[in-house]
């Protein structure tokens, strides 16, 4: 029913939203599908809660996207609203779009989830799959279940490659499968430029995040007892700059980087009376997802997750070393982390 009232001669008001902080993925997903539901004649708008990153600005179509902070609530309202469907792509929990959530009440759409975090909640329409190594697999795999692969042009075929390399880390991390290879070429025949995009997506650093990158790694400890390694960044630190959205990203992975560390933690205080976010990353068994969940009110991944803290920046390091070695077992041995108590 879902797929015949899209793709039916009808013009349909769509709403598209994706998380706070859109990463590649969240960018990529949405927009392809912004510039596939537009083939199909439908009145579309792209939302995102917060800015996104300059990082991504390249990306076809970001000059579309609806910042939430930049607009009245009242319009935003109106949009939701009006609309017969509402997609919320990449994410799968209502806590991820912070005070936009509570407009969602007034709104009859359809409400359709296209995600592959664990642990989602219910939505009217669901494509989820926790095994896929992107949303931008669901993605594809959506156009493809209403048999419209050929509506795929280079845009989509762009938006969608840079959503699976940015979420399997440049096609290395675990989560990679034959699927994602499949897509990735069938997504090369539509003519993308892979010389543009690798460019744009490696050529990431510029002054300030050289110095906050400075900053982070004269930081970094490593416990060695607990094979972790954890950084952080103040405000203070980045008010010596022009900090903007995304600079501090990549920051996690050095601690990753070092022999024998299997888990990697940053600590990012952006203002002074914000949540602390936290950035969780970790090689083999150790799930990071439920490390998150349990402590840090996060979610995400098996490797790669996020939380915060309502307490201070050292308040939130103080705590996560006291529990740290209760962890003891599950990061220098392979057993399952749900076993901590």
């Amino acid at each position: 029913m879902l797929f015949s009232n899209i793709n039916g001669i009808h013009k349909k008001k769509i709403v598209l939203f994706t998380h706070n902080n859109p990463d590649g993925d969240a960018l990529g997903s949405s927009l392809a599908l912004l510039f596939y539901f537009r083939k199909l004649k439908h009145d579309v708008d792209l939302i995102s809660p917060t800015e996104y990153s300059e990082f991504f600005r390249w990306l076809p179509g970001t000059d579309n996207i609806i910042v939430f902070s930049k607009y009245t609530q009242s319009i935003i309202k109106k949009k939701i609203i009006n609309s017969d469907y509402i997609f919320f792509i990449d994410f799968n929990n209502l806590s991820r779009i912070n005070n936009i959530r509570d407009l969602f009440l007034y709104s009859k759409a359809k409400k359709i989830l296209i995600d592959h975090h664990p642990f989602p909640s219910c939505f009217d329409f669901m494509f989820s799959d926790p095994t896929a190594s992107a949303t931008s697999i669901l993605v594809f795999r959506f156009i493809s279940d209403m048999n419209n692969l050929s509506k795929i042009d280079k845009k989509i075929a762009t938006c969608l490659y840079v959503g699976l390399m940015t979420d399997t880390g440049f096609f290395r991390f675990p989560s990679m499968t034959s699927e994602t290879h499949f897509i990735a070429g069938k997504l090369i025949e539509k003519g993308i430029d892979l010389n543009y995009i690798y460019d744009h997506l490696q050529n990431k650093y510029n002054e300030n995040r050289l110095k906050l990158l400075s900053k982070a790694l004269k930081k970094l400890k490593v416990i060695k007892k607990y094979r972790t390694a954890y950084t952080s960044i103040r405000a203070s630190d980045i008010s010596f700059y022009s900090y903007k959205q995304g600079d501090t990203e990549g920051i996690i992975t050095y601690g990753l980087g070092i022999k024998n560390i299997v888990f990697s933690v940053f600590f990012f205080e952006e203002k002074e009376k914000n949540p602390i976010k936290i950035s969780f990353r970790s090689k083999g068994n150790f799930d990071v997802n439920i490390f998150a969940r349990k402590h840090f009110r996060g979610g995400g991944h098996k490797n790669a997750s996020g939380g915060t803290s309502e307490k201070s920046l050292s308040e939130s390091i103080e705590y996560f070393l006291r529990i740290i070695p209760n962890y003891y077992k599950n990061l220098c041995f392979p057993f399952d982390i749900t076993s901590v108590t």
